[in-house]
């Protein structure tokens, strides 16, 4: 049966009503029809990776849409941009491989552990937090443990040693130097020996065929312990807020970790105004996605003045919280845990709702945001905070001339 250009049409709307516009126009769409012959559907790939993933994660929806609009006996094939029909690139799309249970590899005996407590091994996952909370820190005081063997904030023991790869893409090269020479010379390592390997790249765009094709060379050249990418919003350009496009990177970068064995560590930031009550993973910004995705996950949150990093995991207990500070010691800044011992769950309380309390009920007038700041003598964003906190009890009110409290003054303060 010769395939027309009218035929592929059908067979690509087939594909369309079974995946959504996203999965389609990221992983079908650019498909070129390359003819019909010997009874084989002829398509050509952008490149050997898309080739891929294509056929790893879409092969049977391909199939089927072929089968049920050429016939069963027309076999898809694909084969790659400026490759010739001889080439590996051109491959017959055949059925997924499926074995017996009893016949999968039998499991070596391997320890749960990358990173005692905070990082499974071999996992993917996030270092995430609000900003200025110390997770680019976090990430380089992980590589540097990894690099040398030492544990990880000078109490989590290491249990692989081995290059780490790292991509920042918000330091300078002069500024990134200076804070891993800072983390080894507080661990006594000879910093011209440390084999943390930075990416050079002016930019990395994992969401592109060609960047992905550059990223798993540089991973099978250097064959890394673990890979960091820092930060997530700065190796694309999806909409984080896109299930389709955010599934379609954290596919990529699941195919990468379990064909190189490579752990990852994306650090990203969490939501804006997130409430106490929210779990840390649904507090990350975008999809939902990623907090299915990952591994493990580390998460650095402020309570009041207190850091505070706790650590959650798909297949090991969490752990944490536990009490962190940046260290500014003459032998230069890092984060430093004050005890290996998780916190209490209830931290350090805050009196400032209750100073806001006693303020308005002292004032004849309502009291602007800016008199509160002035007259408890506390930043800005704390105020902000305390007032969000108290409004939403009942506690207060918003006038036009600035908060007034609401019914009596001795109400009980939640402390989140």
């Amino acid at each position: 049966m010769s395939i027309d250009s009218d035929l592929w049409n059908r067979i690509l709307s087939r594909i369309s009503e079974n995946m959504t516009s996203e999965c389609f126009n990221t992983w079908v769409r650019p498909l070129a029809f390359a003819g019909s012959e010997d009874q084989k559907l002829n398509m050509v790939a952008p490149n050997e990776t898309f080739r891929k993933t294509l056929m790893e994660n879409f092969a049977g929806v391909l199939n089927r849409a072929v089968a049920e609009i050429a016939g069963s006996n027309i076999r898809p094939m694909i084969s790659v941009a400026g490759s010739s029909s001889e080439t590996a690139g051109n491959e017959t799309i055949d059925p997924l491989p499926v074995v017996q249970a009893s016949a999968l590899e039998v499991p070596t005996v391997r320890t749960t552990w990358l990173i005692d407590q905070l990082w499974a091994d071999r996992a993917v996952g996030v270092i995430g937090g609000g900003p200025k909370l110390g997770k680019s820190w976090l990430a380089l005081d992980i590589a540097v443990s990894i690099a040398s063997g030492t544990p990880c904030l000078g109490t989590f023991k290491v249990h692989a040693t081995g290059p780490v790869l790292l991509y920042a893409a918000e330091d300078s090269a002069s500024a990134l130097r200076n804070r891993i020479e800072t983390l080894a010379r507080l661990r006594n390592v000879d910093f011209t020996k440390l084999d943390v390997r930075v990416i050079t790249a002016e930019s990395l765009r994992l969401d592109k065929a060609g960047d992905q094709d550059r990223l798993d060379a540089t991973i099978a050249l250097h064959r890394p312990v673990m890979l960091v990418l820092d930060p997530l919003v700065r190796v694309h350009a999806i909409d984080e807020n896109v299930a389709g496009q955010v599934a379609s990177l954290l596919g990529y970068l699941r195919t990468l970790q379990r064909r190189s064995g490579v752990a990852i560590g994306l650090v990203h930031h969490v939501k804006k105004n997130v409430s106490p009550a929210t779990g840390g993973g649904y507090s990350l910004r975008g999809s939902g996605d990623l907090y299915a995705w990952l591994d493990s996950f580390l998460y650095l949150r402020k309570n009041h003045d207190q850091l505070i990093l706790s650590a959650e995991h798909r297949s090991a207990p969490g752990a944490g919280p536990f009490l962190l500070e940046l260290a500014q010691p003459d032998t230069g800044p890092h984060l430093k845990l004050l005890s290996a011992e998780p916190c209490p769950t209830r931290l350090k309380t805050d009196a400032l709702p209750e100073k806001i309390l006693r303020a308005l009920s002292s004032a004849t007038d309502p009291m602007t945001l800016e008199a509160l700041r002035q007259t408890l003598q506390v930043r800005n964003q704390r105020v902000v905070e305390a007032i969000r906190q108290l409004s939403s009890q009942g506690s207060i009110q918003r006038t036009s001339r600035g908060y007034t409290l609401v019914g009596p003054t001795q109400l009980p303060i939640q402390i989140s």
